[in-house]
């Protein structure tokens, strides 16, 4: 089952356990395997290859960083993004090297209203799933 987790801080996802299985590469957390999460944060670094059309960022939500890379049909999308920009994320679980990455799936740029919006969101996630 394909489970999405929604707007929570990196930083819990620290001491969540890693798989594989048929679907894909997952993290354990609060009892569910999650295979992709929707997070929101800032570009902190950036890096594209023109000629593979890949590259990769990473993404700080101020609670914790995360990698995530991407491929060609996400390539044209970063003439637009650059470090700095405030973004919202949507990314598939990807293990390298016992390292939690992600796989872009979509990536937006937001405003201001939104990323704190989203923020005050994933506290509020971090609180609920805590009790």
């Amino acid at each position: 089952m394909d489970y999405t987790f929604f707007m929570l801080p990196l930083k819990v996802l620290e001491n969540a356990e890693s798989g594989s299985g048929d679907d894909g590469n997952f993290i354990t957390y609060s009892g569910k395997k999650i295979y992709r999460l929707h997070i929101i944060g800032t570009i902190a670094a950036l890096e594209t290859n023109e000629e593979s059309g890949s590259g990769y960022f990473v993404i700080d939500d101020t609670f914790s960083t995360i990698l995530v890379h991407f491929q060609r049909p996400f390539f044209h999308l970063f003439s637009d993004i650059t470090r700095g920009n405030m973004v919202e994320v949507l990314g598939t679980i990807d293990l390298f090297k016992d390292s939690l990455t992600l796989g872009l799936n979509n990536i937006k740029k937001v405003s201001l209203s939104r990323y704190s919006y989203n923020k005050l969101e994933s506290i509020k996630n971090m609180i609920e799933l805590s009790k």
